[in-house]
Formats: C-alpha cells, structure tokens, sequence
C-alpha cells in the first residue's frame, strides 16, 4: 500500500466530491421524452434541487475521499492514477444523478471522454509507450460495443446513457489490462444483481409494461457501471490482472 498518494488522493477526492453538488445543480434540465410513458418512471426531480438535497455535500466528499484514497493506496505514483482521480467526482455525481433521476446526463459524460483522453496521452508521452494510447481506444470499442448490443437486444434494459458511460469506463480501464476490462463487466452484473431486492424495497426500481413479466421493473444500471469499474481497477491492480 502507498500511503502518501493514498492521503494525497483523499484529500483531492473531499475537496472535489465536495462540489459534485454543485456540478449536478448546473445542469440543464433534459427534454422530455415522448415515448416515455406515464408512471414508468417518477416525477422528475429537478437538477438544481437535487444539488441543494441536504447533506449530499459531505457525503460527496466522503464517498470520493474513500474511493481516491484507495485508488492512490492501491496504484501509487502512476500515470494511470490523473485520469482514474479524475473520474471519482464525475462518478459520485453521475451516480446520484442516475440513483434519482434514471439518466446519465451526456453534459457530464461527453466532456469526460476528452479530460480522460488527452491525460492518457499525456501518461503515454511520459511513459514512452503509445500503447497506453492503443489500448485505451481498444477498451472503449470493447466495452462501447458490449453495451452497445446489449442496448440494441433490450433498450427497456439497458438505456443508451449506459453504452455512453460504458465506453468512457472502456477507455479508462483499457491500459489497465484486458483482465481488469472483463472483470469490470462481471463485477457491474453481479453488483446491479445483488442490488435489485434492496432497491426494489426502496421503491427504486423502474417499472415496465407489465406484459413484460419478470423483466418488467429494473434499476438504475449507471452506479453499478461506476462500482464494478472501481471495483475491477482496484482488484486488477492487486491481483496484476495486465
């Protein structure tokens, strides 16, 4: 374990978790869906209130704090480590945004792609090995298209924002390893499994047409997508999945 990036990632963690508030309440509000019908989903909560909720603050700043500490414990002094941090905040709000609303908004999501492509860049150029490069781009295709399919078999499953999320976590979690990539994928189902008995006693499931039988209510698949990755990056990391 390498506790001064461990401290060092905590500490950057708090101090931006903690505006993750702030960034949800800046956002615009999307447009309604005209196919979207009547009582699958719950009033929309509106992104300014959301960001004013009560607390969500210092839970932010914990959450992220946990979540880059650990991330700074586990890798240390890498070139991977800027872009990972990065993603912890934009995590957390993603992952409120998804838990309440059921959507992953593209204003957080698109300019993310960039901020993590250009640090990969910048961690090839110092590392002298473009296939940093190479295996970021091989990550996003793989994980961008996996989730693609699995949006094109069952848009009522799996919502697009997921494929758009999915890719970004593709291409971070690419120079990492292959291993890290299947494992994020597998900790994803399995997390977004185990969560549907709770969220459905928390009344949070989304409900479907009920002809559907069995599949007609799901759960918000972005926090999971979120929570595999961090999980697999962590694991592979520790169990040199590269």
């Amino acid at each position: 374990m390498h506790l001064v990036p461990a401290l060092l990632c905590a500490a950057i963690g708090a101090a931006t978790g903690w505006f993750a508030p702030r960034l949800i309440a800046s956002l615009p509000e999307p447009e309604t869906d005209p196919d979207e019908k009547p009582g699958e989903f719950p009033d929309k909560v509106l992104y300014a209130d959301l960001g004013a909720t009560p607390g969500l603050p210092w839970k932010c700043a914990v959450a992220c704090a946990i979540a880059a500490g650990l991330l700074g414990a586990v890798f240390g002094w890498v070139w991977a480590l800027p872009w990972l941090v990065f993603l912890v905040p934009v995590g957390c709000a993603l992952t409120v945004i998804d838990y309440v609303t059921w959507y992953l908004p593209s204003r957080i999501v698109a300019p993310s792609y960039v901020v993590v492509g250009l640090l990969i860049v910048l961690g090839a150029v110092a590392v002298g090995d473009w296939h940093v490069v190479l295996h970021a781009v091989i990550g996003w295709l793989a994980l961008g298209l996996y989730y693609g399919l699995m949006w094109f078999i069952s848009p009522r499953i799996m919502a697009y924002g997921d494929v758009r999320l999915g890719g970004l976590i593709g291409l971070a979690l690419g120079p990492l390893g292959f291993g890290t990539l299947i494992l994020s994928v597998l900790a994803a189902g399995v997390l977004g499994a185990l969560s549907f008995l709770p969220l459905k006693l928390l009344g949070r499931t989304i409900k479907r047409d009920p002809s559907k039988g069995p599949l007609r209510e799901h759960v918000p698949f972005g926090p999971f997508l979120l929570l595999g990755a961090l999980a697999a990056a962590l694991a592979g990391s520790l169990l040199n999945l590269a």
